[in-house]
């Protein structure tokens, strides 16, 4: 077992079976402007992720098989779907990963847990993208603020006070 700190996990390139059995760990951080598939969601691309990359065996139906655990932590900033403002959303995200050698089969009842998640083990996987892909998982589809004011209803409110509807005086035709 060994254990690396990495500065930057965008150029760290791992074997991913041999990185499962041999138990290593590796930790580190990810730019949030390095991640080009976040980039269309996120309202600001200023921050880090911190990331922590183990290997592990996981229980596979009674039989212990090559897995990773990837935690990561950190927050990004979205657009608010009711108001259209930045939200921050804390990203907390323990997975863990059971690797499938490249050619076998993937059994049903192995994919049935809830435990892990399957992915095609690699000998050359890219942390930048594994990372960018749990993170693109774990966001909120619907990304709000918990307390906010949608901007039709803000403009509306405003229009009610300062003056009276032009179609006030065709309202008033219709009742004759």
């Amino acid at each position: 077992m060994s254990y690396r700190e990495e500065s930057d996990f965008a150029t760290a390139v791992i074997d991913s079976l041999r990185f499962a059995e041999t138990g290593d760990r590796l930790a580190g951080r990810l730019a949030l402007a390095q991640l080009p598939r976040l980039a269309d969601v996120m309202t600001s691309q200023e921050g880090w992720l911190v990331c922590v990359l183990e290997g592990c065996r996981l229980d596979c139906a009674g039989e212990s098989r090559p897995g990773l655990r990837l935690t990561v932590t950190g927050r990004v900033q979205l657009q608010c779907q009711r108001c259209l403002s930045a939200v921050e959303v804390d990203c907390a995200i323990d997975s863990r990963l059971l690797l499938v050698p490249p050619g076998a089969d993937w059994p049903e009842e192995d994919l049935e847990s809830d435990a892990w998640d399957a992915i095609e083990a690699s000998p050359a996987l890219s942390l930048l993208a594994l990372v960018e892909e749990e993170v693109l998982l774990a966001l909120p589809i619907v990304p709000r603020h918990a307390d906010c004011v949608p901007p039709l209803a803000a403009g509306a409110a405003a229009e009610e006070d300062s003056a009276p509807s032009p179609f006030a005086v065709l309202a008033g035709l219709k009742q004759h």
